[in-house]
């Protein structure tokens, strides 16, 4: 009685406040739930609509016919073949009982190992939309058993796929390169990227090489079908919205026949030197194409044409001799003699001496002068005293202590200060690049190496790296280096675009494979596409007169009467196919292996032709092993038919 005299009389009735909260929390919700409404309906509207129709809306790629790749007289080195391939629609085959019984029965069928099969079907990067291939060159008794019990096979289909063919063969494997689904990486690689049509999951893609470069013109224009899924993910319906249009074709500077020879050259050039690899350059020093290369081990590209294990890829990249690996553009050696034309170059760029001075040539000399400490002997190759000699005769006779007094010259006059007191401005270092190394020439081609042009900036990052005692520059560095050896590393290519320069007047060209690509015109006709252009990439400071001495070294070399590649040149037709070349050994460490090189020019008359010759880890010299190997090379450029024994003369140094 008492609380409810006390409520009448103005008391505050707890039920009501509760309510009133409750009410006001209503309230709020619905507007919270009208605002989120409106704002979706309204505002949003466009957004989702869009993302809805996203979802429901798939577009698949079909595989275009890749170009084809052609060497510069239209022989095809690469083509593209039919092969009738199993597909699996992961989206009908989905329980695991009938997954197992039916990829078991494709196994048995076609030869595919059963765990194949398995990882292309569980590949992320293959759009879900889109048939697995997990079987190529399938037999025809397994295409008719699949093709007439189709009630056995659920999801299964036998689909025509284009697969790259080699009519050459394993010719020009390193070029060509090879083909494989592009990966997750690929995809997020600025290479790939800026390309329309835009590449997408399960795209075939060049892995290496040519392919590799030229992709996004050889690949073509797939064809796009615009697939429509139901909520669970399933095709409700499908239309086609882009046809398809075959990839350009690829026309090179390669010509296949001087390929052949070069092939053939260096395989027989490694088998008599017993080396364990080599490449062989042929470059076009007036353009900068490269006509042939060839790289020892290779490898047969048809077998990565349609897919390869991971144990077979492993066994062609055995570290001890990697197939995939191409020396001419990625051995990084060094070039012993066949760099004394740099140094040759260097010198006289920088006035430490002039193209008609003499310089002596004994057996041995000593740097830094006797009497000061720390001084060292470095040896020529010969014992043999020749007196004071010019540049021409240098090159003919390879006098290494001729280049260690260039070395030593331009050392005192350009090293670092610490070291024999120069002013720190390496000139020698700065007409290398120059020339061409320490850095990739540019060539179409991917992942070729830099080289290595040892200076003071290297050197403290080297010694940084493994704690050195002394990380000053010696004089000794750059005395060995005069000659091609120590820490200096090039590749084969690197020593072609040099002496092309020297045969096309001081021009250092970029290399280049590809010269234009074709495509098919509107009236059946082929027409070029792109013209595929040499740039320039610097100039040798080095005037006519300079130049001249040089190469007259280097004509010497084979017909001078101590040229170190007289005798591997015996009984060639030098008198109607003039050539001049120089031979190169450098030593490797302290055994009794070599790295036998030879670059060389023709005709002197009118360059047409660099060959740039290297074989690894052989018992032999470059005039013994490496320029044989170029004369097999000259003959079949020249087309000689009468072949004449060679007969190695005693004076093999370089």
């Amino acid at each position: 009685m008492v609380t409810s005299e006390r409520q009448k009389s103005g008391g505050v009735d707890k039920s009501l406040v509760r309510l009133a909260v409750m009410g006001i929390f209503i309230v709020a919700g619905f507007v919270a739930l009208f605002s989120r409404l409106w704002f979706l309906q309204v505002l949003a509207s466009e957004e989702y609509r869009t993302l809805a129709k996203e979802n429901r809306v798939r577009f698949v790629h079909s595989e275009p016919p890749r170009g084809r790749i052609l060497d510069r007289n239209g022989v095809v080195l690469v083509d593209n073949r039919t092969s009738y391939a199993v597909t699996v629609d992961r989206q009908v085959l989905e329980r695991p009982r009938q997954k197992r019984r039916v990829l078991r029965r494709i196994s048995e069928l076609t030869g595919t190992k059963l765990s194949d099969i398995k990882r292309d079907l569980v590949d992320t990067t293959v759009s879900p939309y889109k048939p697995v291939v997990v079987a190529t060159d399938v037999p025809n008794r397994a295409r008719y058993q699949i093709l007439e019990n189709k009630e056995d096979f659920p999801g299964v289909d036998i689909a025509k796929v284009p697969v790259r063919d080699y009519p050459q063969g394993k010719m020009a494997a390193h070029l060509l390169g090879y083909v494989g689904e592009i990966s997750e990486n690929q995809l997020k690689s600025e290479h790939f990227k800026g390309v329309k049509p835009a590449y997408a999951p399960g795209d075939i893609v060049g892995k290496g090489g040519l392919e590799f470069t030229y992709d996004r013109w050889l690949r073509g224009s797939p064809e796009i079908q615009k697939v429509v899924v139901d909520s669970g993910g399933d095709v409700i319906g499908t239309r086609l919205k882009e046809q398809e249009q075959p990839g350009h074709d690829l026309v090179l500077s390669l010509d296949v026949n001087v390929q052949k020879a070069a092939e053939e050259a260096l395989a027989a050039g490694i088998e008599t030197g017993e080396g364990v690899g080599g490449a062989v350059t042929v470059m076009d020093p007036k353009t900068g194409g490269i006509v042939a290369m060839a790289s020892w081990p290779t490898y047969d590209p048809a077998i990565l044409a349609d897919g390869i294990t991971t144990k077979e890829f492993k066994t062609l990249n055995d570290p001890e001799q990697p197939a995939f690996f191409n020396r001419a553009l990625q051995g990084e050696r060094s070039p012993g003699s066949t760099f004394k034309v740099v140094t040759a170059g260097a010198a006289l760029a920088n006035d430490v001496v002039g193209p008609y001075d003499t310089i002596e040539c004994p057996g041995s000399a000593v740097y830094p002068p006797s009497g000061v400490p720390g001084s060292v002997t470095f040896n020529n190759w010969t014992s043999t005293y020749n007196g004071f000699i010019g540049f021409p005769k240098s090159l003919e006779i390879s006098c290494d202590t001729f280049y260690y007094e260039l070395g030593w010259r331009m050392e005192t006059a350009f090293g670092p200060p610490e070291s024999a007191g120069g002013d720190g401005s390496e000139r020698f270092q700065r007409y290398m690049r120059t020339a061409g190394f320490g850095h990739d020439t540019g060539i179409d081609l991917p992942n070729e190496a830099a080289g290595r042009v040892p200076d003071q900036e290297w050197l403290n990052e080297y010694c940084d790296a493994v704690e050195c005692i002394n990380d000053d520059w010696l004089p000794g560095y750059t005395v060995n280096m005069s000659i091609g050896q120590g820490d200096l590393v090039t590749t084969p290519l690197q020593m072609a675009v040099t002496y092309a320069a020297l045969a096309n007047g001081g021009k250092v060209l970029e290399p280049r494979v590809g010269d234009h690509l074709v495509r098919d015109s509107e009236d059946g006709k082929n027409e070029t596409a792109l013209d595929i252009e040499t740039a320039v990439a610097a100039a040798l400071p080095l005037d006519d007169t300079e130049m001249t001495v040089i190469n007259q070294g280097l004509q010497d070399v084979l017909t001078g009467p101590e040229g170190t590649a007289r005798g591997a040149f015996s009984g060639f037709p030098l008198d109607r196919f003039p050539l001049s070349g120089k031979t190169g050994t450098a030593e490797i460490g302290n055994t009794d292996d070599n790295d036998a090189w030879f670059v060389g020019v023709g005709p002197t008359t009118d360059p047409q032709y660099v060959i740039s010759v290297y074989i690894e880890k052989t018992f032999g010299h470059g005039g013994e092993i490496a320029a044989p190997v170029a004369r097999q090379v000259w003959e079949a450029i020249f087309d000689i038919d009468e072949q004449t024994d060679i007969q190695v003369g005693q004076d093999s140094s370089g």
